[in-house]
């Protein structure tokens, strides 16, 4: 036992004290940043989801021919080519264009 004359020492509970501070000080330092970067990547991902729904749609608009870039869809000229039961190369002998007047702007 210890003399009533010596005072209890302050040491433990300083250590931990210490250690409860460090320990926070860990804690937070990580926490923090992998929070933002998990919103950060929750974004990415909201991104990355909104611009592959996008491209699906065009996809599937150029495909069926329809959108706005409609006119430019040459998959559908072609199946339409097919069709009729010609090549491209067919079609041109079967139906010649037209030769134009100078009248119309087609002469030199």
């Amino acid at each position: 036992m210890r003399p009533p004359s010596e005072q209890s020492s302050s040491f433990p509970y300083w250590v931990a004290l210490g250690s409860l501070t460090f320990a926070l000080l860990l804690f937070f330092s990580n926490t923090v940043p992998a929070l933002r970067e998990q919103q950060g990547l929750q974004e990415v991902e909201q991104q990355l989801g909104d611009l592959r729904q996008r491209y699906e749609l065009a996809i599937q608009e150029a495909a069926l021919g329809a959108g706005a870039t409609n006119e430019f869809d040459l998959q559908s000229l072609l199946v339409a080519i097919d069709e009729q039961g010609y090549t491209p190369a067919e079609l041109c002998i079967a139906y010649p264009q037209p030769a134009q007047s100078p009248e119309d702007g087609g002469g030199n």
